[in-house]
């Protein structure tokens, strides 16, 4: 066997020596310091779960970091709502989500993307930190397209995990019409076996889900398939229903 199967079954077969141990964003328990805010289904944010995605990575920093936070700035369910009136109901990007409440800069770079409104100019926090692109400095890890493999996922949620930054990743999947879909949601936490010899092994998320309607944290197991991290979960009110969601983009904020 070569050594980068080798190193891909290290990161994702379960540990015989070792109890799983659940590793969180800085804050973060099972019970406290997430955020998991919901769409409202009403006709106004259907499609924005990259916005409430990024709602709930932005709220949670905003108290991490309340020295830097100018009073003004929108904080809890109004950065959600700040969202939802600033930009047109369809999708687009997290991290240009984070990047235009940060300094005000939205380059979605599809034309289907959603469309950021001429008054809604963003940068609530260009002001209270000395760097224009505040958010990059706190970008611990981000993947995207061929560079997000299981073996590459699976050590970006171990090593940023340990390192207390929250993430939002994307997934895709194939929904029960058989349309390719695609979906963004967050990872407070994750569950990790270490064995005798120090190697750390990833057994699965805790997410947070925009779309779910309901507050609180699902533990998702992971693996490896196809050279891809994915799961499945047959308890979940909506992923029950897609056999394979495979996880393709990853990002994380401290």
């Amino acid at each position: 066997m070569s050594l980068v199967p080798l190193i891909l079954l290290a990161l994702l077969l379960p540990a015989a020596t070792a109890a799983p141990v659940d590793v969180w964003a800085d804050g973060v328990s099972q019970e406290q310091g997430w955020r998991d805010y919901n769409k409202s289904f009403d006709g106004s944010d259907n499609d924005l779960c990259w916005a409430i995605t990024a709602t709930n990575i932005i709220d949670w920093w905003q108290n991490r970091h309340p020295d830097v936070v100018p009073a003004s700035t929108p904080k809890g369910e109004e950065i959600m709502r700040t969202f939802v009136q600033s930009f047109s109901n369809a999708g687009s990007d997290p991290d240009e989500g984070l990047a235009w409440w940060f300094t005000g800069e939205y380059h979605p770079g599809r034309p289907e993307c959603a469309a950021r409104k001429e008054s809604a100019t963003g940068a609530y926090l260009r002001n209270a930190l000395p760097d224009d692109r505040p958010f990059r400095q706190h970008t611990l890890k981000a993947l995207r397209g061929p560079a997000v493999t299981a073996e590459s996922a699976a050590t970006a949620l171990i090593e940023g995990a340990e390192a207390g930054a929250a993430f939002w990743i994307g997934v895709s999947y194939t929904s029960p019409a058989g349309r390719a879909a695609m979906h963004s949601l967050n990872v407070w936490g994750v569950r990790v076996d270490t064995a005798a010899n120090g190697s750390r092994h990833l057994c699965g998320i805790w997410i947070a889900d925009s779309d779910d309607r309901k507050t609180g944290l699902t533990y998702v197991p992971v693996k490896a398939d196809d050279g891809m991290l994915v799961f499945h979960c047959p308890d979940h009110p909506i992923y029950s229903r897609m056999p394979r969601i495979v996880i393709d983009t990853i990002s994380s904020l401290r």
